[in-house]
């Protein structure tokens, strides 16, 4: 029979994660001998090497990454009940773990405005980033709820849309395409394409509906910066609608009218299949739903 500890348990998740003795040795508030020693325990008790190091670079071996994932759903388990048991004494408070798409910006905050507000005692971690990230997020179950563009097929995932959420193509309000009433993606095709890097929600859609394939060497990681490229006359961007509100009703760009756009997606709100929701994070992913028009 293999021994081990919770505590045992923690150091070797936090090490592997964060890829460092004394970043771990931080997190969890002990020395870093204190950590070292809990996986050489660790690693005697199952009698198997469960890392390996060049130079600074911490690596699981295939025992250790098979005990990695064990440690994940046995701290999930245990933070969820311990979570649980918290808001069945107090069902309007509890933490939530949100990760959002850069794109969502415009509009989440003031859903978690709203939704602290009606719950005052409930508590947040907010992180936007981009798709890439957020796909890790839900495969790692590292995030209670994820709000995003278009789900990947290839996960066992919950997903709800909730909000429309048009894409379109924004140009400076002195290009010269703006004089057409409409213009085709042939048209397009030779301008200056600015959108953003590949893997991106944005892009593989417009990609997937068009059959356009960007040509421009210019790839941007942020819709603020396409923005502010588009404003500078770089170029035509491709941002979702939502982004670029204030910009469009003070005519600082303009939006472009081109075949097959504004292409409508929608936003979803996200999270594992296996994730049990707790009570505060099944209101909030209800409270989305119910106030899209926020």
């Amino acid at each position: 029979m293999i021994n081990y500890t919770l505590k045992q348990l923690y150091s070797f998740e936090a090490v592997i994660r964060l890829k460092s003795f004394t970043k771990a040795s931080k997190e969890l508030f002990v020395t870093q001998p204190a950590v070292y020693m809990q996986i050489k325990q660790l690693s005697k008790n199952i009698g198997s090497d469960l890392i390996r190091t060049n130079g600074k670079l911490i690596i699981p071996t295939f025992i250790g990454k098979r005990l990695y994932q064990t440690c994940l759903e046995v701290i999930s388990t245990l933070e969820s009940s311990h979570s649980e048991i918290e808001q069945t004494l107090n069902p309007e408070s509890g933490h939530l773990q949100i990760a959002v798409a850069t794109t969502t910006n415009s509009f989440v905050s003031r859903i978690l405005a709203k939704f602290k507000n009606k719950y005052p005692q409930m508590t947040f971690h907010l992180e936007v980033t981009n798709r890439k990230l957020l796909l890790e997020k839900l495969s790692n179950h590292s995030a209670d709820l994820v709000i995003m563009g278009e789900p990947p097929s290839d996960l066992p995932l919950e997903t709800q849309p909730f909000m429309e959420n048009p894409l379109i193509a924004i140009a400076h309000p002195e290009h010269p395409l703006l004089a057409n009433k409409k213009n085709s993606i042939n048209t397009l095709i030779k301008e200056t394409l600015i959108t953003r890097e590949q893997g991106s929600g944005t892009r593989i859609t417009i990609e997937r509906i068009t059959g356009m394939k960007f040509n421009s060497d210019i790839e941007i990681n942020s819709n603020e910066a396409i923005i502010e490229a588009v404003q500078a006359g770089l170029g035509i961007g491709f941002v979702s609608k939502h982004t670029v509100k204030l910009e469009l009703e003070n005519g600082i760009i303009k939006q472009l009218n081109v075949d097959n756009f504004p292409i409508t997606r929608h936003w979803y709100v996200v999270h594992h299949s296996k994730n049990k929701l707790s009570p505060i994070a099944q209101r909030f992913k209800d409270f989305i739903i119910d106030n899209s028009d926020l």
